[in-house]
């Protein structure tokens, strides 16, 4: 149920911007195919709650709650958690299916990552929820 509400939600954001637009317009200083239109996790950081984005940052953490409720695995961006200065990619255990290995071992420290999805918070951290694994754009979104 909460997946419904969530992607519900997303699309309805993503209907109501301005034009139906990309995400954001890019502020990252490359303009490389992959990750079009993304911005960095800083940008993210600063963005209204409930705002859709594209980000582009590298790994710094993943971590893998097996035995909490809801088993989510935690995927940290521009610093390590406890610090709430940073961006956390959640994927919820019912969503692992959806990626072709566990998700720590798709995205190891230092690798570059690509998502897309709503900012959120939890624990004074952004955080962004995300559930598919688009391999042909290499692309994680809700």
């Amino acid at each position: 149920m909460r997946f419904l509400v969530v992607a519900v939600a997303l699309v309805a954001a993503l209907a109501l911007s301005p034009a139906a637009a990309p995400l954001r317009p890019s502020t990252t200083s490359s303009a490389t195919a992959w990750c079009a239109g993304s911005e960095t996790w800083k940008a993210a950081r600063r963005e209204p709650l409930g705002t859709p984005v594209k980000v582009k940052a590298k790994v710094i953490r993943v971590y893998y709650a097996r035995y909490s409720s809801g088993r989510p695995t935690f995927i940290d961006l521009g610093a390590r958690y406890p610090s709430r200065n940073r961006v956390t990619l959640v994927i919820w255990g019912e969503n692992r299916v959806n990626f072709p290995r566990a998700p720590e071992r798709m995205f190891p420290r230092g690798q570059a990552i690509c998502a897309q999805g709503i900012t959120d918070t939890y624990g004074g951290a952004r955080q962004i929820e995300v559930a598919l694994w688009d391999p042909a754009s290499r692309l994680l979104s809700f």
